[in-house]
């Protein structure tokens, strides 16, 4: 029994690495915790029906397609791709697309801050204030008489 897990293990993550995705996207993709799903690709959980839907669903697979080949240990990326692993690999690319677009707009508010900063210093100074000032030439101990 345990090797039949550990094969089913392994297939789930040949499958996952064969569409480039990491375990926390995949755990994202399927709804399971990450963790859990790597205790599956370890073979150390025994997965109920309704995770073994889960994962064959987010791979864009049937069940007894992620199943075949494991008892005779036959390769998973002979499986075929359907059209629910165009649309899981369309939603993919959409999660990376907001992601960037998150990391854009945090971007965009730091360098708006900051520009709005040095208009400011800009209008508060004048020229000869607003050049950069070197370290001062005495030492924080000693004072000029």
């Amino acid at each position: 029994m345990k090797d039949l897990l550990k094969a089913l293990g392994e297939r789930a993550r040949d499958l996952r690495t064969a569409k480039k995705w990491s375990l926390e996207e995949f755990a994202h993709i399927s709804g399971l915790h990450r963790t859990y799903i790597g205790q599956i690709e370890r073979g150390e959980k025994n997965l109920s029906f309704v995770n073994l839907q889960k994962i064959s669903g987010a791979l864009g697979i049937s069940s007894s397609e992620l199943l075949s080949g494991i008892e005779d240990g036959r390769d998973a990326r002979n499986v075929p791709n359907t059209g629910r692993a165009r649309a899981i690999g369309s939603a993919r690319r959409a999660l990376e697309v907001q992601r960037l677009l998150n990391r854009l707009r945090d971007q965009w508010g730091a360098m708006s801050q900051t520009m709005e900063l040095l208009e400011q210093l800009g209008r508060n100074r004048s020229p000869v204030e607003a050049k950069p000032r070197g370290r001062p030439t005495t030492r924080s101990g000693s004072q000029k008489k």
